[in-house]
């Protein structure tokens, strides 16, 4: 029972993320009517390089619809204790993400709705998935399993913002947030509070240590210590 409920965030987070996926595959069908423009492209007209922006869509949605469900499965027990099975839908993930979503991410940025501040945040995230990638590549090479999940942990972690930001979205819509501002904030929270939470999933940041380090009687203390007298010459 204990070991259960350990493992009840971990199972709830997959799970919700793999139902997001879902709606958003089929939201985003739409997308691959070469008859037609999307409408998501529609409201960004004029674009300067309309074939290639258009083709990054196609491209980035497609690679997400089939990675990001191949992300979770990759973190399930079942994968993971089938090193074969793991190794190979690892190494077809992974050079798919780098090789075509970020690549396609990084186009579709700088038209991103919200302007230039909203542009470094997915440039942000898709640096992160990259460099996450890399090592953790690299570190499963050398057969470092710790910094291996280490690194997939932020892979995952920035990729669920997909979810998290569209979940966002909708929530403060209903709270009657400024559209724009509500765009900012579920854009740049995800992808921080993802980070952080992905670092603390792997151990490597405590939360006792961040209280430590922000809490002002932290600071107090340190201004406070005590101060060896030193004795005045002659004395």
């Amino acid at each position: 029972m204990a070991r259960f409920l350990a493992q009840l965030p971990r199972r709830s987070f997959l799970l919700l993320m793999l139902f997001g996926s879902v709606l958003i595959t089929l939201s985003s069908l739409s997308y691959f009517d070469f008859g037609a423009r999307p409408f998501f492209m529609i409201e960004k007209m004029p674009l300067r390089f309309e074939a290639l922006w258009l083709a990054s869509l196609r491209i980035h949605v497609a690679t997400a619809i089939v990675t990001f469900p191949l992300c979770l499965v990759l973190m399930t027990r079942w994968i993971q204790r089938r090193p074969a099975l793991h190794r190979s839908l690892g190494r077809f993930t992974g050079y798919a993400v780098l090789a075509l979503l970020v690549p396609s991410g990084v186009v579709l940025a700088f038209d991103a709705k919200g302007g230039a501040f909203v542009s470094v945040g997915f440039l942000l995230t898709g640096a992160i998935v990259a460099a996450a990638l890399v090592l953790g590549i690299g570190a499963a090479r050398r057969r470092d399993f710790v910094a291996h999940r280490r690194a997939m942990n932020h892979v995952v972690a920035q990729m669920s913002v997909a979810v998290t930001s569209r979940a966002m979205i909708l929530g403060l819509d209903r709270l009657g947030f400024e559209p724009e501002l509500a765009y900012v904030v579920s854009l740049w929270v995800p992808v921080l509070l993802s980070a952080l939470v992905a670092e603390l999933a792997s151990g490597s940041v405590s939360l006792k240590r961040i209280g430590n380090e922000i809490s002002p009687f932290t600071v107090l203390a340190r201004d406070r210590a005590p101060v060896r007298s030193v004795p005045r010459a002659g004395r």
